[in-house]
This record gives C-alpha cells, structure tokens and sequence, in this order.
C-alpha cells in the first residue's frame, strides 16, 4: 500500500498511486450514493430541501454537530497548538471548538419564541431589522462560508500531497464535485443524513488512530521533562478567552450551525443534542490535539527541525506502517465531505435568503456550483488556513451582537441604523485599541489584518477579540441614543419595532371594532329612524 518515496516534510511512506486513487475514489462513490439515498425523499420537497424544520431527533443531531465542527484542518491547527501552547493550549482549543454550541441552546429557543416560522439567521434579521441589514449578512453570511471552503480545500489539497505521490488538483476538483451533487439533488435534508452516517464513519477512524498511536508511541518520562509542554503556560490561559470569542462569535454566521439548530423537534432535544455534541467534539479534538506534544515528546517532531509544527501529526503518521497513511487518507477525505456539503447547503440557504425566497430554486443551485470554480483556484494559492479563520473570526467577533441584540423586546428600540453603526464601530474599536497598544497608527490599524497571527508574545490579539465585540455595543446605543434625542428634538414619533405578526394582530383587532363601530352606528340611525316612523305614525293617528 505504501512506497517509499519521502511524505514532504513528514517524512516517511506514502500511499501507493493505485492505492490511493481506490480509497479516495471508493470513499466519494459511497458518500454519493449516501446521499442521493438520502435526498430522494427531499428534492421534491421544497422545505427539506432548504430549511429541513424539526426534522432531527437527538442523536442525529449530535452528531451533526459534531460533523459539522470538524474539518480536515484540524489535523493541521490542533497539533500546532500543542506544540507552541502546550496541553494548556489543546484544551483550550478543544473546549473553545465545542462550547460555542451551548450559545445555540439558548439562542435557538429565543429565535423559536420570536418567530416560531423561523429557519435562519438571515430570515429573522429580514424580519427585525429590514431590508439593507439583511443584504449586509447575506454577503458577509456567503463569504464566511466560502473562506471556509477555502481553507478546507487547502487543507485535503496538503494532505493528498503529503500522503500520496497523486497531484491533490484532480481528486479535490472531484470531491467538490461529488459534494455538490448530492447537496444539489438533496438540500439540507441529504447533508444532515450524510453528515450523521460520516461522523459515525470518523469517529470510530479517529479512535482506531488513537488506539494505533497510543500502541507504538511511548515516550519516556525523561523525554516529556526534556521537552516540557505540560505546565500551564501563558498563552494557553489567553487562548480560552481569544479561541472561544472567535468561534463563539464565527459560527453565528454560519448558516450550517442554524440549520441545524432549527432541524431540532423541540427546544429539548436541542439542549440535549448540544449537551453530547459538546462531549463528542470535546473529546475529538483533544485527542487529535495531543499530537503535538505527542510528536515532540516522542522525536519524530522538534522545534529546531525544518518541519513546521502544523506537520506534527503527520510526523507520526510517517513514523507507522503503510495502512495508516491510508486509514488517514480515508479519514480526511471524510472530513472533507463533511465540511463542503455542509458550506454548500449553507451557501443555498444563504443565497437564497438573500433573494427573499422570490427565485426558482435551480437557479440558487448553478450559482453555488459556479462558486466552486473561484474556491478551488483561491485554494491552489495555499494561503495560510489560520490567518483565514482568524480574518474572519475577528469580523465576526466586531459585527454580531448588534444583531443578536434584535431577539429582545426589551430593546425594541433599535433600529437598522443602530445595528450597522454598531457593526462597523465593533470594526473601528479593534483599529483604536490596536493604535493605543502599539503606540502607532500604521501598526495599530494592521491589527485588523492580524499579521503577526494567533501566537505573539504580546497581548494585542487578546485585546482586538475583546474590544471588537465590547466596541460594537458601544457605538451601537451611543449611536441608538442620538437618534432617538435627534428625533425628539424634531418632536417626531420614536421608532418601536412592531412583530409583523402583532401589526396583523392589531390590524385584525382595529379591522373588528371599526366593524363593530359600524354595525353599532348602523344600529343606532335604525332605531332613530324607527322612534321617527313610530312618531309620525302616532302624529297621524291624533289628527
């Protein structure tokens, strides 16, 4: 199965050309059978294909989010993680991955008594805040989804070139185009199914490739001293706080963490469903993450090595026997699948959303097949995958709670305008702290771009994932209250959002008493006309 041609800079023995086209091939072949299996039921059906409501019992659903929080890159960001932060860094990482889904435990039944219709994020700020803040997420919603897309591709196209001698081009060209097969004929509906039968898939790899690694690796008690690693560090405690803000805030605009969050039968369901997604995804990424310190301890990764740190998983991938590259080959192609049909369903939803549900539905398909094309070339160019996440991690971070500040009555208040004033001063917060930290203005405005990346000795990334979201709410009811004391000043009406379904309410109440007012009017000049007639017939009867 393997030859013994050098893993790029793992090292080590890489799945053969013929064995490698079986398994990838043979793994997308299922997959797309999976799914076409799996959308036959919805591709008629118009509300499973986009929105799939109340469709997913508890088990489905944790297992789709765990599917749908990871990836390929994981074998990449985790690992490197432990090298640079140590174990404090991996549980960081791992717990900030998995308790972002709490926020949808409680978010979602809130969405639910707001509009129990709803089925997007995007739906619902139509809904609350109008027509230009919708347009707004929309995009934002649509090129999250593709950056992740990106950075997905980046990921299989390294890893086919790492572990097989194949060119990565021809088998990720066809994994998008297997993904979008199925998501095309299925909707939400076949990539929920397939993500619950894939994550089952990976799971049960991903423990048989514990299992393997925790058999034939076994550094000494002398080596971990050596190395270190262990001990609480520094910039494990910041990368709770920085890691959980970022993909806590990211996921919101993730239109594949919605859809299934509204795929829940009941507001129970999904506490429960979060609950174990947690666990699942808790437990995964841990475990992937401990291959860093694993590799450094064992000597297959080292610090002074040409190998950079993301690799380190690879490096004891590359240190085994042949069939575990192919276990790995299989499993990334797994997660690969996972993450795109879950874009690509997002995309649709988003886009179509975007179109206020007024297009054929076929022509929201050809766009999201289109969209690949600049998805695989911007992935070719191999840019870095941390930078991405965290590019769009930050925008994230600056730009939701205006938004989410929509889901109470309490704060009825605010208006459109507050919200974007408040998006683009969340943006404008980072900026100022970045200049007031760094004493610079050139410097402290690249701090948006985050160019030194996640890992610096300094504090300024911790600041720019606080005071993106702080800055936000700040601008936001600076803003809110201007407007209103402008408005009061020209002694005009406050604005107060009404829900269009007390507007139909009031409507209906004014529409009956206007009625009622009426028959009552109506009524009465009867019986004035009658006290008349009886009048001039009693006039009459006297004469």
């Amino acid at each position: 199965m393997a030859d013994s041609t050098d893993s790029g800079d793992a090292g080590g023995p890489k799945v053969s050309s013929p064995a490698a086209n079986a398994l990838i091939y043979m793994t997308l072949i299922c997959f797309l059978v999976l799914g076409m299996a799996a959308g036959w039921r919805s591709h008629r059906n118009a509300g499973l294909f986009l929105k799939a409501i109340k469709s997913q019992a508890v088990w489905a659903l944790s297992l789709n989010f765990l599917a749908v929080n990871i990836g390929s890159g994981i074998f990449y960001s985790l690992p490197e993680v432990g090298t640079i932060a140590g174990i404090t860094g991996v549980f960081a990482y791992a717990f900030a991955s998995s308790a972002p889904l709490f926020v949808f435990a409680f978010v979602g039944p809130l969405f639910r008594k707001y509009n129990s219709r709803q089925w997007s994020m995007t739906a619902f700020i139509m809904e609350r805040f109008g027509r230009p803040l919708h347009i707004l997420y929309g995009i934002i919603c649509t090129l999250f989804v593709g950056m992740y897309m990106v950075s997905e591709l980046t990921t299989i196209y390294g890893v086919f070139q790492l572990l097989t001698p194949l060119h990565p081009l021809p088998p990720m060209i066809i994994i998008c185009v297997i993904t979008t097969a199925y998501t095309a004929f299925g909707g939400v509906f076949a990539s929920l199914m397939t993500d619950a039968i894939q994550a089952i898939l990976i799971f049960v790899m991903i423990i048989i490739a514990v299992i393997v690694v925790a058999v034939n690796v076994r550094p000494t008690k002398e080596d971990i001293d050596r190395v270190g690693l262990v001990k609480p560090t520094k910039m494990g405690g910041e990368l709770f706080v920085i890691l959980t803000l970022a993909i806590m805030f990211s996921n919101m605009y993730h239109q594949g963490f919605w859809q299934r969050t509204f795929s829940s039968r009941n507001d129970r369901d999904l506490r429960w469903a979060t609950f174990i997604g947690f666990w699942l995804v808790f437990v995964i990424t841990a475990l992937i993450g401990m291959a860093g310190p694993l590799a450094a301890w064992a000597g297959t990764w080292s610090p002074d090595s040409d190998v950079p740190g993301s690799s380190a998983f690879f490096t004891i991938i590359a240190s085994m026997d042949g069939w575990v590259s192919g276990l790995m080959l299989v499993l990334t192609t797994s997660l690969s699948c996972c993450a795109i049909d879950t874009c690509q369903t997002a995309m649709f939803a988003s886009l179509f959303d975007l179109a206020e549900e007024r297009v054929n539905i076929w022509v929201v398909r050809v766009v999201v097949i289109l969209l690949n094309i600049p998805v695989i070339v911007l992935a070719m160019q191999a840019p870095d995958i941390l930078q991405v996440y965290l590019l769009a991690d930050l925008l994230a971070s600056a730009t939701i709670l205006p938004v989410l500040f929509g889901l109470f009555r309490h704060l009825d208040f605010i208006h459109w305008t507050d919200a974007l004033v408040g998006c683009f001063g969340g943006i404008i917060a980072v900026g100022a702290f970045g200049q007031a930290y760094l004493g610079n203005r050139h410097d402290g405005w690249r701090l948006l771009l985050l160019d030194g990346g996640l890992y610096v000795t300094d504090e300024r990334v911790l600041g720019a994932f606080c005071f993106a979201p702080l800055g936000s709410v700040i601008f936001m009811f600076f803003f809110a209250g201007l407007r209103m004391s402008i408005t009061r000043l020209l002694g005009r009406r406050q604005y107060w959002h009404v829900k269009k379904e007390e507007a139909d309410d009031n409507s209906e109440t004014n529409s009956i008493k206007s009625s009622s007012r009426s028959r009552s009017s109506s009524s009465s000049s009867s019986l004035e006309v009658n006290r008349c007639v009886r009048s001039d017939h009693a006039s009459d009867i006297v004469k």
